[in-house]
């Protein structure tokens, strides 16, 4: 398998942990899409030219990280298993894996965008981080009632949370949380998080 994707991309980073806990062999490029050159060779592979892409053995090439780690979880029975067998537990695992790329990821796009406009725009930088502070904040009721996010068992939903919460460890004082503080602590010590970041802080210091 051959995977297209960049460590800073928290969608990427949500791939890069379900292969590394399905203990997947797979070949990385990495892509910066600030590169027209970059882009324009990944736009050969797939026309959106959105990462991550994963090209299989077959040749075919699957876009969208959800997608890619529900083929991952699929095909590969080593590792850990990303959604649970039983439909019930399927459906909330899929349920909060939308709800991260929704209520988390893309929030976080809008504002990070914001805080470092020139003229950024103070009311709507707030309004965006108390929306955080209240998903952050059902996240930590939650998992007063669970290990993992979903239960007692990692799966998609931690891959695709543990990447937002990476980008918001330090503003938002992940470590006073009583519950997600917890859960943070947790997964950092998990040797799939540990490697993605590593990744990035080698990432960082490259581009520093």
């Amino acid at each position: 398998m051959d995977l297209y994707y960049h460590p800073l991309s928290r969608q990427s980073q949500k791939v890069l942990i379900a292969l590394y806990e399905k203990q997947a062999y797979f070949y990385p490029h990495i892509i910066n899409l600030a590169d027209p050159y970059a882009r324009r060779e990944l736009q050969r592979i797939d026309a959106s030219g959105h990462l991550p892409l994963l090209r299989i053995a077959s040749g075919e090439v699957i876009p969208d990280a959800s997608i890619i780690v529900e083929y991952l979880d699929a095909n590969i029975e080593q590792g850990t298993q990303l959604i649970p067998a039983l439909t019930e537990d399927a459906l909330q695992v899929r349920l909060y894996d939308r709800l991260s790329d929704t209520r988390l990821d893309k929030v976080i796009d809008h504002w990070l965008l914001a805080k470092h406009q020139k003229m950024s725009n103070q009311i709507k930088v707030k309004q965006l981080e108390n929306e955080l502070l209240t998903t952050l904040d059902s996240l930590d009721r939650r998992l007063a009632k669970y290990h993992w996010l979903c239960g007692d068992s990692f799966s998609l939903a931690d891959c695709a949370t543990i990447p937002c919460l990476l980008t918001l460890e330090t503003d938002f004082k992940l470590l006073d949380y009583e519950h997600l503080g917890r859960y943070w602590i947790q997964a950092t010590l998990r040797g799939a998080v540990n490697q993605v970041q590593e990744e990035v802080a080698l990432t960082l210091a490259r581009t520093s």
